[in-house]
């Protein structure tokens, strides 16, 4: 059955703690509109400047802007979330279980299809405490070279790009099955080439058996159903 990828993506809710300057917050709302986000919540933020907002927003963001939530602490911004993946780029021992976001996204759309998750990021300066760890359900750290901090609207999008890369493959559909041809008639159609292939010298009538085999694998790995072999 087809999933709705983007009913996956809304129940994902990107948790912004402490943030610092009112431009992040609008570039967290420009790619939730461009990933097909949830409702954004702010846990303690800053400043909340409507101007440099709204202008890094764009006017694709605002309407994220206008649904956001402030909480005071991030408990109670997690309290109604089936899962919380927190993202840090440091990777010490209290760091709680580490995985990238290519190996979190199945976890992760596998409970948002139950209902609301969190993706959690820290203050610009500083990232996310162990205790705002604690309170997630893993780690995601984001491979880098060198230097590992990233802004924090890149952060998100880097997380948010391969959430909705495994909510679009789950939302196509299966291909359908190819039901291999019986063995009886996969044996006739490989005595049939061997005979022609035989004919024309393309393989030594002497010892066709053996050299029909690279032939017979071939057709073996290909797994050609009742019509593909009769069209052979």
């Amino acid at each position: 059955m087809a999933i709705d990828n983007d009913c996956l993506t809304q129940n994902m809710l990107p948790v912004l703690v402490s943030p610092r300057f009112p431009e992040n917050i609008g570039a967290v709302a420009r790619v939730c509109a461009n990933m097909g986000l949830g409702p954004m919540r702010l846990v303690a933020p800053e400043r909340l400047w409507p101007v440099p907002m709204e202008r890094l927003a764009t006017p694709a963001g605002r309407p994220w802007l206008e649904s956001l939530s402030v909480y005071p602490d991030l408990a109670s911004a997690l309290a109604d979330c089936l899962l919380a993946a927190g993202a840090s780029a440091r990777v010490g021992r209290d760091r709680g279980f580490l995985t990238t976001p290519r190996q979190a996204a199945p976890h992760i759309l596998a409970r948002a299809a139950l209902g609301r998750v969190a993706l959690v990021f820290g203050p610009e300066d500083t990232g996310l405490t162990t205790g705002d760890l604690d309170l997630c359900s893993f780690t995601v750290t984001i491979p880098t070279a060198g230097h590992a901090s990233l802004n924090l609207s890149q952060a998100v999008m880097v997380l948010a790009y391969e959430m909705r890369l495994q909510a679009l493959a789950q939302a196509e559909p299966e291909p359908a099955r190819i039901i291999p041809a019986p063995l009886e008639e996969q044996l006739s159609l490989r005595q049939h080439l061997q005979q022609a292939f035989a004919a024309i010298k393309v393989i030594n009538p002497e010892n066709p058996e053996h050299f029909m085999r690279p032939y017979k694998l071939s057709l073996e790995r290909a797994g050609l159903s009742r019509r593909e072999v009769r069209a052979w």
